[in-house]
């Protein structure tokens, strides 16, 4: 068993789970306290090398997948597969901050579970701040979690996951809005002020699909 279990899925983004997984091996966190799942969403593209690649400093497992099935779908797969008190998504274009698992993991672990003597400071998630970045990794802006939510650098205890059933995997797009909405109406996320994600900017952020994004947002308003 680890304390948190790392989830990354990997749809034509090679090139940037470089820099992605080089984030994740400098953790203060220790090695031993944390494992990196990454599922492979495309079966044209061979991610062989990062078995070896990394394997000094990470505890990584693959899940190459024999056709698309998409985003939702393959968080759905890490988490039935996952080993950690903790669940956190890392986007493969994206990285962190060396400080991030521990920060996270240890609010978690001061302020989940049976350490809580009162519901005021009984969390099951927290999400951090976050850089937004261009696609050499310069600083463009700070963003505020609360504010500007987003589907990565939160990170979730896998009780409250199990609990409300993972993602829908009929939100193709806004799969991590769906999730926290329906989080929400249960459970308490706090926001911790401390930019420790770096989301980057470029031209095939799946933001940028303006007609999927109206579609499930929609979606989302009928619910």
């Amino acid at each position: 068993m680890y304390k948190v279990t790392v989830g990354i899925c990997c749809y034509k983004q090679k090139k940037w789970l470089h820099r992605c997984l080089r984030s994740l091996c400098k953790q203060t966190l220790s090695k031993n306290e944390f494992e990196v799942i990454i599922v492979n969403d495309d079966p044209e593209e061979d991610l062989s090398e990062f078995n070896e690649l990394h394997k000094e400093y990470l505890n990584v497992r693959f899940i190459n997948n024999k056709k698309n099935i998409g985003l939702p779908a393959s968080l759905n797969k890490i988490l039935k597969n996952a080993l950690g008190k903790y669940f956190v998504r890392v986007d493969a274009d994206d990285y962190v901050s060396k400080h991030f698992l521990h920060f996270l993991s240890a609010f978690l672990d001061m302020n989940s579970g049976s350490r809580v003597m009162g519901t005021e400071h009984f969390y099951q998630a927290i999400a951090c701040d976050y850089f937004k970045t261009n696609e050499t990794g310069q600083l463009i802006s700070r963003h505020s979690s609360f504010k500007e939510s987003i589907a990565c650098g939160i990170m979730f205890t896998y009780e409250s996951l199990c609990d409300i059933g993972f993602y829908n995997e009929n939100f193709k797009m806004r799969e991590g809005h769906e999730l926290l909405r329906r989080f929400t109406q249960k459970y308490k996320i706090f926001n911790f002020p401390m930019p420790l994600y770096k989301y980057r900017m470029h031209s095939k952020n799946r933001t940028k699909n303006e007609k999927e994004i109206k579609k499930h947002d929609r979606m989302l308003e009928e619910q």
